[in-house]
């Protein structure tokens, strides 16, 4: 640290989404999908640190 060399480092990411919702399942699947497809910290992080995304809808844990 006092030499000036240390260097910050990330081992990985834990990211969990988890909507409650009266709509269609499906729709809210869709919406998780969507929002992920257009999230631009989720693609910079990705390419150079592990991410592991927990997705639930209405309790329920889902894949994409």
């Amino acid at each position: 640290m006092l030499r000036g060399d240390a260097e910050g480092f990330c081992d990985g990411f834990e990211v969990e989404i988890e909507l409650e919702s009266d709509e269609p399942q499906e729709s809210m699947i869709e919406l998780i999908r969507q929002a992920r497809q257009m999230c631009f910290t989720e693609k910079a992080l990705i390419s150079s640190t592990p991410v592991n995304v927990t997705q639930r809808v209405n309790g329920r844990v889902f894949t994409i």
